[in-house]
């Protein structure tokens, strides 16, 4: 496999692209809670109408009145499912655009929208509110895939002892001090993968970017990805591994090949232990990591 050569400079394209990707990534918050919500009106409203049919009559046999109790728990269920679901729709009301706010408090975010809107990703309902499209629903489709295939290739790579050749793990090592080296980008670019893509991948799952409540002003501002941008710059690179050794200098590349092959082997080793642990989960092909060098807003 051949060393890629990835400038280390975020461009313009590619901050819209991933602009456009968080907004959309924060529609669906709420749309597919009001999606969910839409559906169990439909469910109580069949159960309704099948109790409705059950209680008819003044003698019930045995299995009747076991059909009518079961209708009526899965009724109960149902109805505290959307109470539920209520309660968290005004909880991410927070997280919806309306036009006229854009017009008069967001007016940073108004090019990013109107891309966004050009690609057909977003529309503006009735209510004036921004609503993700079908092509948009099948971008985020996209993106929680390539999330999912980013947390099966890369995050092993997070944390890698370069002395002793150890794999840190988040859940029982303390992961602090000089030991560990992030080689995520390093891996990227030996792979063919652009390593900001990577970058921002890693940022999403971890809800780096809404940490901060004024997210929106520095993304209209266009300076929310500029900690992305720093981290790919600080990260180290495929040549920083190189090393002297008692027959010469070992080649960045041989060494970023070594740590693949073994980060390969104990991400097969986790996935394998938890498909082991947890019955429910099926065995299913592995994700193709080339997903990661998709972009479907361009």
């Amino acid at each position: 496999m051949k060393k890629m050569s990835y400038s280390r400079i975020l461009s313009d394209e590619t901050r819209k692209e991933f602009g456009g990707l968080i907004i959309l990534d924060q529609l669906m918050r709420y749309d597919l809670l009001f999606e969910e919500r839409e559906g169990l009106k439909v469910t109580i409203d069949k159960l309704e109408v099948i109790i409705s049919e059950l209680n008819k009559g003044f003698f019930h046999s045995e299995e009747q009145e076991q059909e009518l109790n079961f209708q009526k728990e899965e009724l109960d269920e149902a109805k505290d499912a959307f109470s539920q679901i209520e309660k968290e729709i005004e909880e991410n009301e927070k997280f919806r655009i309306n036009i006229a706010l854009v017009e008069k408090n967001e007016s940073g975010l108004e090019s990013l929208l109107n891309f966004l809107e050009e690609r057909k990703v977003l529309t503006v309902g009735e209510d004036n509110y921004y609503w993700p499209t079908k092509k948009g629903r099948e971008l985020y489709c996209q993106l929680v895939e390539q999330l999912e295939t980013y947390i099966i290739h890369f995050e092993v790579f997070a944390y890698v002892d370069l002395e002793n050749g150890d794999f840190g793990d988040p859940k029982n090592d303390l992961l602090e001090g000089n030991r560990w080296s992030d080689l995520r980008v390093a891996v990227a670019e030996f792979k063919g993968i652009d390593p900001f893509r990577v970058v921002f991948l890693s940022m999403m799952s971890d809800e780096i970017f809404f940490e901060n409540p004024d997210w929106k002003f520095d993304l209209g501002l266009g300076t929310l990805f500029d900690e992305l941008e720093q981290i790919v710059q600080d990260q180290l690179g495929i040549d920083d591994l190189s090393y002297e050794d008692q027959e010469g200098t070992v080649s960045g590349e041989d060494v970023i090949r070594d740590i693949i092959e073994q980060g390969k082997f104990l991400a097969d080793k986790s996935r394998k232990s938890k498909i082991e642990t947890e019955k429910n989960i099926q065995i299913g092909e592995l994700a193709n990591e080339q997903i990661l060098t998709k972009n479907y807003l361009w």
